[in-house]
């Protein structure tokens, strides 16, 4: 027993400095948890700010690629529409050309073929009026058709604007509710 002697007089001679050190210590220690905790949330928040910014971009993707698909389908409606309506055109032309021979040829038949009749223009202009209301008409139609592919494709930007608000402002609320700023 004699040799721990000097090893336990060594040891009582160090204790009370150990013991002075040890708040000290504690005091470290308890900063490199601080420390380290905050580092996980600042971690945690990072995450969590990451992915509300990739989900952001994914709904922003999804929306230009749903815009430009929906733009493309307006653009080929427009064409539909305007080949139609050069298609009615011709038709409408050809149909004026027909209507005219017709009666012409129905007041040659009856013996009024002079065109310095009056009656005869004024069948004939009948005619032409009612082809170019008929146009008019149409071209009416074509104008409200084309203003509804618009206000679709306002609509759909209107409604991207709000879901891409909605997301950014739920996802804030979730880093405030979190404490994470």
């Amino acid at each position: 027993m004699g040799t721990f002697t000097p090893a336990l007089t060594g040891l009582a001679a160090v204790a009370p400095a150990v013991g002075d050190a040890l708040p000290g210590l504690t005091g470290l220690f308890n900063i490199a948890q601080t420390v380290t905790g905050t580092n996980a949330a600042q971690k945690a928040a990072r995450q969590q700010r990451e992915q509300q910014a990739l989900a952001l971009k994914q709904l922003q993707e999804k929306q230009a690629v749903q815009l430009r698909d929906l733009q493309e389908q307006a653009a080929l409606d427009r064409a539909t529409i305007d080949a139609r309506a050069a298609q009615a055109e011709t038709d409408r032309r050809a149909a004026l050309k027909r209507a005219v021979a017709r009666q012409r040829a129905a007041f040659g038949a009856s013996g009024i073929g002079n065109q310095s009749s009056g009656s005869n223009e004024a069948v004939l202009l009948g005619l032409f009026s009612e082809s170019e209301a008929d146009r008019a008409a149409r071209e009416k139609l074509d104008t409200l058709r084309f203003s509804a592919i618009d206000q679709n494709i306002e609509a759909q930007k209107r409604i991207n604007v709000l879901q891409a608000s909605q997301l950014a402002e739920k996802q804030r609320v979730q880093r405030v509710s979190g404490g994470v700023f």
